[in-house]
Order: structure tokens, then sequence, then C-alpha cells
């Protein structure tokens, strides 16, 4: 029998879109499936006749839209080779030579037109623990949003700002617009990304209870970078920024004292670096939610 039993190609697939479409469906149309040539006019490319033949059959994982059809970003679930991207290549986990090619000719064609395209895998579907039903993914496409919106936002407030701003000038006037962008960046975070969004709902509440007074964060790296011993340690400094191009995992430690204790809880994202969404602002988040969402269990709040 000919006729498929459904459309996607496995259960991770299918599993994922289910996901992204109860997180997003009140803000965005989420397709899966759709033809290459639905988001890019293959004709206007130029590539070869092999590379315009394979993009005429080959479909995008997940296309996620506004709520009139216009392409905001596509991601591609990656369950073969468990690959992601980064600064513009794709890395592969599992060696797939023909799988790369194609897949770098998508994200290249992407790249050029400046269009958000994510290779995910397993690490970026999970969630991010069994009582938070988050995953990395819903970051990305938060961060990505946030991004995209920035202009639109930060032109509003300067709008509505232009009356104080015809008195100031200077560094002044360059200091009350770079705080007008930090405002703008953070409203845009707390609206589109889910999790900045409940960390700061848990964090008001332990706040508002007494259980944390401040907390403390520390990046990490997998591989570790070199540390630097000062500021002319310029051997050191050299060799940490060449270091920075390989590392593969960014990590966030977050602690805090609370009543009943101290906890600390760390967070590993991969290194997608290069598009919008940023790995840095995403594991970060993630390791304040993890700690957060620890110190009220361990504190007797339910969230």
């Amino acid at each position: 029998m000919s006729l498929k039993k459904h459309i996607f190609d496995g259960y991770h697939e299918k599993e994922l879109f289910k996901h992204l479409n109860s997180m997003w469906k009140d803000k965005f149309n989420i397709y899966p499936h759709l033809p290459f040539t639905k988001i890019f006019d293959i004709d206007t490319l130029t590539i070869s006749q092999n590379e315009k033949d394979f993009l005429l059959k080959t479909n995008i994982d997940y296309t996620i839209c506004d709520k009139e059809d216009k392409p905001l970003m596509c991601i591609e679930f990656d369950g073969l080779s468990h690959g992601y991207n980064r600064g513009g290549k794709y890395i592969q986990i599992k060696e797939d030579p023909l799988r790369k090619k194609k897949l770098e000719l998508k994200l290249k064609i992407a790249i050029e037109h400046g269009f958000p395209f994510y290779i995910i895998s397993y690490p970026e579907k999970r969630y991010l623990s069994e009582e938070i039903h988050l995953t990395v993914i819903d970051g990305i496409i938060g961060e990505t949003i946030a991004k995209m919106k920035f202009g639109e936002k930060i032109n509003e407030y300067l709008e509505d700002s232009k009356d104080i701003l015809s008195f100031i000038s200077g560094y002044e006037r360059d200091e009350y617009i770079q705080d007008l962008a930090i405002s703008a960046e953070v409203e845009l975070e707390l609206t589109w990304n889910p999790i900045s969004k409940k960390v700061a709902q848990i964090e008001r509440i332990l706040y508002n209870k007494g259980i944390i007074s401040g907390y403390s964060f520390k990046y990490l790296s997998k591989p570790e970078l070199p540390e630097i011993r000062g500021v002319f340690d310029i051997e050191r400094v050299v060799k940490r920024l060449k270091a920075w191009k390989n590392i593969k995992w960014h990590g966030c430690e977050v602690s805090c004292k609370t009543p009943k204790g101290k906890v600390t809880e760390q967070a590993w994202v991969r290194n997608f670096e290069g598009m919008l969404a940023s790995p840095l602002i995403i594991v970060k988040n993630i390791a304040e939610l993890l700690a957060f969402y620890k110190a009220a269990i361990l504190n007797g709040i339910k969230i």
C-alpha cells in the first residue's frame, strides 16, 4: 500500500511539531514540510542546475509565519546527524557528506537573504526539566522574533520621547537613547521569549515573598576557555579569542541563597551563534529558570 500513515518522517519530528504548535499557534501559523520553493524563488538564485533540481524537490521541516502567512523563520530538525548551525555553518555530529551538502545549501541561501534558518536536534527539542515544559527552541524562536521587532519598537520609544529628546543633546541625549534601547529590548524579551517571561514571573514571586534578595551567575563553556591572568596577559587573550570560535557548548551557572539553603543550577546549550538568537542569552535564561524554580519548590512555593 502506497498511502503513508502520517506526514512526518519520525516520532520526534511529529512531537516537535505538536509542541511548537501548542506553544506558538496563538501568535503564528506553523507549517510542516513546506516546499523550499514556497519560501524562496529559486529561479532568481545563482546556483547550479543540480542544486536547483534538489531545491525543487526538497521541503523544510517547520516554517513559522505571521498570521498573514509571511515567512518569519525556518527550522530543520536533524534527527539523523544530530547537527546544528553555527556561524553560517552546519555542524554535523554523525557524518553524512550528502546530508551536509544539502543542509548547507539551504543554510547558505537563507543567510544570503538575511532570513533566520535554524538547524536543531534532540538537545534543542527536549524539555528543560520534567516540570518545565519549555525547550531551547522556544527560546530561539522568542529571541529571534524579539530581535526582528526591535527596529519597530525603538522607533515607537523614540516617537514617544521626541519632546524630551528635543531638549537634550550630546552625552545626555546618547545616554537617554541607550536607556530607551535597553527598555525596548527588555520589553520585547518579556513579550516574545516564553523562558524569559517565566523567569520574570517566578523571580517576582520569590522577591515578594522574601525568598531571594539577589543571585549570582557565571558563564561556562565546553571546551573551557583559557583563563586571563591580567590585562597585560596578551598571549592568553589571543588564545582565548581563538578558543571562543571553537566553543561547542555554552553554559551558565546560577546561584541564590534562600531561607532553606543555597540553590545552584547549571544549564547548557549548543553554540548556535550566528543567527538572531544568542546562545548566551538563552542559556542564562534557562539557568535562571531552573534555579528559581528549584528555590521555589525548596521553600514550599507552588509554581
